[in-house]
């Protein structure tokens, strides 16, 4: 049976395509969820850095699209920053075995 995390944004969740290791490390889950978070937040800048004139000239489909990116991004991230808590814990515990054994 597969620990494996499924992420939210999955279509259906009875079959999960997209999923976090469940014994992926800490350090590479927290790279992963960075790089997530920085294309986020770039792209929002984007759209705050347009100016209100030009956001309401620009279409209404396109501002979706980078809407909708950002938050597949967004709760990608927030899903790999659960997986990070619980490597962590589990890193933790693997250390204090190691230092007991």
């Amino acid at each position: 049976m597969s620990h494996d995390i499924p992420l939210t944004t999955n279509v259906r969740h009875d079959v999960p395509v997209l999923v976090i290791r469940a014994d992926a490390d800490f350090q590479n889950l927290h790279d992963c969820a960075g790089r997530r978070l920085t294309a986020a937040k770039e792209m929002l800048f984007s759209i705050a850095s347009v100016g209100i004139e030009r956001a309401v000239a620009a279409e209404g489909r396109d501002l979706a699209s980078i809407a909708n990116a950002a938050y597949l991004l967004l709760e990608d991230a927030d899903d790999m920053l659960l997986a990070i808590g619980r490597a962590h814990t589990r890193e933790v515990a693997d250390a204090r075995e190691v230092r007991r054994g």
